[in-house]
């Protein structure tokens, strides 16, 4: 059994996003050598979580704005003849204030398991974490959700604002501190400050850390041997679906000489834990 955590299927809405995104990763990276992923149709996307043995498949919703909306996200998850795909309330708001209010709209749905945040997008333009941000932790944290943040240098330095502070996970110790009771998750790993990211996650159980796709790239395998020395409860398998294919992703992750156990923890129990899944 697998959780995917980071994926962005075509659902009826999504269709644009799905097919602008089918090629994202290996463009603006030039990697040679790989695939956009085969899909096109949900359907096909399906089949391949069953070709993969993916049981599980987070979406990340980004905010109102149709094309990646909570509305859209809700309908579909709604109307899901299953449980595979799980959805994370997008706080993609102008301010702290709208991302808060949009936290208590969309978990009166019950749709819902987490809250997903692009760093880069609310405003004003403070530090990752700063004490602004506290209104949704706290809001996160009465719904029992946890938080996952989009921290790496592809966003950080593919954004007109180029900024790799928005790639930095050392910027979260102050709200780990503060909320421990809170889980939070860094998509993309913090790459390419990954052995900055491990050491964060070594002194606060609550962060997680999804390097996704990333864990393929420089310095991706320091996540493995992270896991396999202390932070095996701490690692998440995520594949940045459709920017890059499970061909790239699920094939390096199966490629790392995991100890006994620790593989089945990143790609399944870490993830079902914060998920409320069977374990």
């Amino acid at each position: 059994m697998i959780i995917d955590f980071r994926i962005k299927p075509p659902i009826p809405g999504w269709e644009k996003l799905f097919e602008e995104g089918r090629d994202a990763v290996p463009r603006f990276h030039k990697l040679q050598g790989v695939n956009p992923v085969p899909s096109n149709t949900l359907e096909e996307t399906i089949g391949e979580l069953d070709a993969n043995g993916i049981t599980h498949a987070v979406v990340m919703a980004r905010g109102s704005v149709p094309g990646s909306s909570n509305d859209e996200l809700s309908a579909f998850l709604s109307g899901q003849p299953s449980q595979r795909f799980i959805g994370f309330i997008g706080v993609d708001s102008p301010d702290a204030e709208g991302a808060v209010a949009t936290i208590a709209k969309y978990a009166a749905t019950g749709l819902f398991r987490g809250v997903s945040l692009n760093a880069h997008t609310l405003l004003p333009h403070l530090p990752v974490g700063d004490g602004s941000w506290d209104p949704i932790f706290e809001t996160s944290i009465e719904h029992g959700y946890p938080v996952s943040l989009t921290l790496s240098g592809f966003l950080g330095m593919n954004e007109p604002r180029k900024d790799y502070e928005f790639a930095r996970a050392s910027r979260l110790v102050r709200a780990l501190k503060k909320y421990p009771e809170l889980k939070l998750i860094v998509s993309h790993g913090g790459w390419p400050f990954v052995s900055e990211a491990i050491a964060v996650a070594s002194y606060y159980p609550n962060l997680y850390l999804s390097p996704d796709l990333f864990l393929g790239f420089p310095q991706g395998n320091l996540y493995a041997e992270a896991a396999n020395l202390h932070l095996s409860d701490q690692l998440l398998y995520g594949s940045c679906y459709p920017n890059i294919s499970y061909e790239f992703t699920l094939s390096r992750y199966r490629s790392y000489p995991w100890h006994e156990g620790v593989m089945r923890k990143v790609l399944y129990e870490n993830g079902a834990r914060l998920l409320g899944l069977p374990v």
